[in-house]
């Protein structure tokens, strides 16, 4: 016979919420530090960034300025100031040991690939030594005005090379054509921006126009620079900015990673939610290693399917504002989109399938006469 007891057990069933890193970007940028210690300068929409970037050079602080502008009132990031004989990466790996980020940004130009394909290594390792989905924000340089510079045609042959040859959906580049070089710190806002989601593209006219100037360079005879040249980049893999005719304000392109042709990532807005679901469903399954609650009998899987989608089914919450509604991140999980497979009975395999929303970038309208 048992001794007369009540024991309590309070169970931990990990089905709380997991905090995000989404919309929280790293700056890297050149400045005038002293001595051998760099620090993460955390900053938001509040910060007085003359004061706290004091030791940037007038490129980063531009860069900052404009995305917190255009980020507007949740903005949040971090910011590394070194000098320009550091190692970059090494900066970048110090701020991940303080915090996490959706992203980090390079103020420096990338004169040729190199510096593109360093930014995509960089990315790997920190998923492979710290297990962080990131990506990376690049930007091209700018046209050279000088006398014996730059038209624009030869500034768009030089620019459209430079990612010609790299192919990877963790990274997005833009050029700098901004007069005021504050081109990379634009996009870098709009993507920020938790007016809309993180599935919500750049393009997205009913976010507003682009914040700040929207004065853009010329070319060496003073010409301007034509939606042309920017479709074109554009049709290379690069975010830019644009304009409609007739339509004021400034706004931009999809937001175009460098993603191979006939690759699901290539659109900034797909990968940015499948990185998302997965520094989720990674938490979920950290908590399940070496559980027997989680085993191949159809119950103990069916209970898993539910644990494993709980949040894609968060991601999929439609916002209702009297009769308008906002779609979720992506569209609801259904039956299908989790699968199970054990490998051996210690080895298990589960695929999710995340779908987008539908996102039309061009719209065609039919006009006819009714009789």
């Amino acid at each position: 016979m048992a001794w007369p007891t009540v024991i309590i057990k309070i169970l931990n069933l990990m089905n709380g919420p997991i905090a995000g890193v989404e919309h929280h970007f790293l700056f890297v940028g050149f400045g005038a530090v002293q001595g051998a210690e760099r620090n993460l300068i955390m900053v938001d929409a509040t910060t007085d960034l003359d004061d706290a970037l004091a030791q940037a050079n007038a490129s980063l602080l531009a860069t900052v300025t404009a995305a917190q502008l255009n980020g507007k009132s949740e903005w949040t990031a971090g910011v590394m100031i070194i000098d320009e004989k550091d190692n970059w990466q090494d900066a970048v790996f110090k701020a991940n040991e303080t915090s996490s980020f959706e992203a980090f940004v390079l103020d420096f130009p990338a004169a040729d690939k190199a510096l593109l394909e360093s930014a995509v290594a960089l990315r790997t390792e920190l998923k492979s030594k710290l297990a962080r989905e990131t990506f990376a924000i690049c930007c091209l340089p700018e046209i050279d005005r000088s006398e014996d510079g730059q038209s624009w045609a030869q500034w768009l042959a030089k620019i459209v090379a430079i990612p010609k040859d790299i192919a990877s959906e963790y990274i997005t580049v833009v050029p700098r054509v901004h007069a005021d070089g504050s081109t990379l710190g634009k996009y870098c806002g709009r993507l920020a921006n938790q007016e809309v989601s993180i599935a919500d593209s750049p393009a997205r006219v009913k976010t507003g126009s682009v914040l700040g100037s929207t004065d853009l360079l010329t070319d060496k005879d003073d010409k301007a620079l034509e939606l042309s040249v920017l479709r074109t980049l554009e049709e290379n893999r690069i975010a830019v900015p644009m304009w409609y005719p007739d339509y004021p304000g400034q706004y931009w392109t999809t937001g175009r990673t460098l993603d191979a042709p006939g690759g699901d990532y290539q659109d900034i807005r797909h990968i940015r939610v499948a990185m998302k679901a997965a520094r989720k469903v990674r938490v979920r399954a950290i908590a399940r290693i070496a559980d027997r609650e989680f085993n191949s009998t159809p119950a103990s899987e069916a209970s898993a399917k539910l644990y494993f989608t709980q949040d894609l089914r968060q991601m999929a919450v439609v916002t209702k504002i009297g009769d308008y509604e906002f779609p979720g991140e992506i569209k609801p999980p259904e039956d299908g989109d989790i699968t199970i497979t054990w490998a051996s009975n210690e080895e298990v395999e589960i695929l999710l399938a995340v779908q987008p929303y539908e996102c039309p970038v061009k719209i065609t309208i039919g006009i006819m006469i009714k009789q």
